[in-house]
């Protein structure tokens, strides 16, 4: 069964979409779960959450743009997706610290077995409530990775790697629920502490795989594709080159030709020669050419 471009595009955005509703769906669950049952260790799971809202909101910046299809272009991110990376920094680094000196402070009681400054309250219902959340992250996970893989989308996949990824941590919290529920009041902060020590790793994994290239630095020198391309027979020279991307995944590739008049009949034959030379030096390469005869004749313009 073959599925054309738009409609891949269309069905990965859905998934994505559903997926950013069940996280902030469960993220609000957590928060407000957290605050009142007053459990540090659901306050520091609802920031993992909230970097799987973060994760899932790039991808699905990644397959809403045009110059993105199916997200396989995911490491070309503009200032939007700078700007929140900062805005999730300034998050986790606020609310961490808040929850992490709160922590400290039950974690300590704890251990001289005095009264806790904010005493836990697990209740059969809630532990239920979190069951339940669990199963449902995990599954829709899941079922979003599977049609990633039929979809061939790397915007599924990085997402719902990062989901997986912790989902071990969510399944932690239930038993450390249960074990808070039996009477173990010292697993809340100690697991807030340790679920802040991932939180640090997981945002640095988002970043290094779904974000690397901030500022959107070029991935090729302009001159370096300038050589590649005036190799092509016909083409005299090429100007306002843009790259973006990493070399040996993916990089996207805008260019202007100009081409011989006696070449200007194969505008298309043209674009496909020089889309197959930068693929063969940079691998992976999707290109936008403008094709442009020469000045020596009235310009016509042809998009390839």
């Amino acid at each position: 069964m073959v599925i054309d471009a738009g409609q891949q595009r269309q069905t990965c955005y859905r998934l994505l979409l559903m997926m950013l509703w069940a996280n902030l769906v469960i993220l609000t669950i957590e928060v407000t779960a957290g605050w009142t049952s007053q459990s540090v260790c659901l306050l520091a799971e609802s920031l993992h959450t909230l970097i799987d809202v973060f994760s899932t909101g790039l991808s699905l910046t990644a397959v809403a743009s045009t110059q993105r299809p199916l997200g396989r272009e995911i490491w070309g991110h503009g200032r939007g997706e700078v700007g929140s990376a900062l805005i999730l920094a300034a998050l986790l680094g606020f609310f961490g610290v808040s929850v992490l000196m709160v922590a400290l402070g039950q974690f300590e009681s704890a251990m001289q077995q005095v009264s806790l400054p904010f005493p836990v309250e697990v209740t059969v219902v809630l532990m239920q409530l979190m069951a339940a959340m669990v199963a449902i992250a995990l599954t829709l996970a899941l079922l979003v990775s599977y049609q990633g893989r039929y979809l061939q989308s790397l915007a599924l996949k990085l997402t719902t790697q990062h989901v997986l990824g912790d989902g071990w941590l969510s399944i932690l919290v239930l038993l450390g629920l249960v074990g808070i529920w039996r009477g173990y009041s010292w697993l809340d902060p100690l697991l807030a502490i340790a679920l802040l020590i991932f939180t640090l790793h997981s945002f640095w994994r988002v970043l290094n795989t779904q974000l690397p290239t901030l500022l959107r630095p070029t991935a090729i020198a302009p001159e370096a594709i300038a050589q590649v391309v005036t190799t092509v027979e016909g083409v005299t020279r090429c100007n306002r080159i843009r790259s973006r991307g990493m070399v040996g995944r993916q990089v996207w590739i805008e260019l202007y030709l100009a081409v011989h008049p006696e070449f200007l009949g194969m505008a298309r034959t043209i674009g496909e020669r020089v889309e197959s030379a930068l693929r063969h030096h940079y691998g992976p390469v999707n290109a936008q050419i403008w094709v442009e005869q020469d000045h020596t004749l009235p310009v016509r313009n042809y998009y390839y």
